[in-house]
């Protein structure tokens, strides 16, 4: 039979506590740092007044894929360490820099239903009766209809989704394309009021996916996965990633990959030609170096780090 020796010192007389562990007899963990192990509760509570100075919760190994599906060769990911007890506007944050997005449009969070029936195929009439219905609940005193089944646990918002531009900045224009988002059965939280310990420690969201969507008119969907712990830490860090930074306004995944392949061509078009010189100095998060050279590859893990220490 495995035994694996523990010893600790008891509070009460310092005497050596030493504890075997068995196959038939396994020791408890700390719940919350995943680390301190224990005979049992009593032993456990005896240990706490000297151990809650040092326990602190781990952090969360989280991986985000930007468009997963849609953008491959090379995919567009970032891994990082998340203090457990940050907001999800901090994560927001975090995001925001290592995807070298401009923060010029609105975003969400949404815990996703497993369980979700399909949303239906709008044909155009339907599309403008429903947005007809919805101009006149946003203006009036009626809530806002329903776009289809329920399609989320939990929607996780910015409170001020137009920003200090108002409807006419981009977060404004991205107001209209919300409420389509908006559920009747989703409730929705401000994101600098829940922490990710929130959802990630929640059994009611255990298997569900977790997507944070950039910019309502290009639906930047970038899709969370939970992949481990790490030690605790008072900020985010970056562990590794992979592709270049998506440009801002290109036309959703396919603009993206229309970018680039104006980049690996050797003959470009004249249209090809536009997109870069629009990448190179006229998008909001512009790169003047541009893709050439394998650069669609290139994440600089060490500059996204600093940035988020400032």
């Amino acid at each position: 039979m495995a035994q694996r020796e523990v010893t600790r010192v008891s509070l009460a007389d310092m005497r050596l506590c030493n504890i075997i562990e068995t196959d038939d007899r396994k020791l408890l963990t700390c719940g919350r740092c995943k680390k301190t192990r224990y005979c049992s509760k009593d032993c456990q509570a005896e240990n706490w007044e000297t151990h809650k100075s040092t326990c602190k919760a781990q952090n969360y190994i989280l991986k985000i894929s930007l468009c997963p599906t849609e953008i491959t060769n090379p995919s567009v990911t970032r891994t990082l360490s998340c203090p457990s007890t940050a907001t999800f506007e901090q994560l927001r944050r975090a995001l925001q820099i290592a995807f070298d997005w401009a923060s010029t449009h609105t975003y969400d969070f949404k815990i996703k239903d497993p369980n979700v029936q399909p949303e239906p195929l709008t044909d155009m009439m339907t599309y403008i009766t429903r947005r007809m219905e919805q101009d006149a609940a946003q203006f009036g005193d009626k809530p806002i209809p329903d776009a289809g089944p329920r399609q989320n646990h939990l929607r996780i918002i910015e409170k001020d989704p137009m920003g200090p531009g108002g409807f006419a900045s981009a977060k404004g224009l991205d107001s209209m394309h919300n409420r389509d988002r908006v559920h009747s059965q989703t409730p929705e939280i401000d994101s600098k009021k829940i922490k990710l310990s929130k959802v990630l420690e929640n059994k009611e969201y255990k298997g569900a996916k977790i997507e944070y969507e950039y910019d309502f008119g290009d639906c930047w969907q970038h899709m969370v996965e939970a992949v481990g712990r790490s030690e605790a830490s008072k900020g985010f860090l970056y562990l590794k990633g992979e592709g270049h930074g998506v440009a801002e306004d290109v036309g959703a995944d396919q603009g993206w990959l229309k970018l680039r392949e104006a980049y690996r061509t050797a003959n470009p078009t004249t249209e090809q030609r536009e997109k870069r010189s629009w990448f190179e100095s006229g998008a909001s998060n512009n790169d003047p170096k541009g893709l050439g050279n394998g650069r669609e590859w290139e994440w600089d893990m060490n500059a996204v780090n600093a940035k988020l220490r400032r």
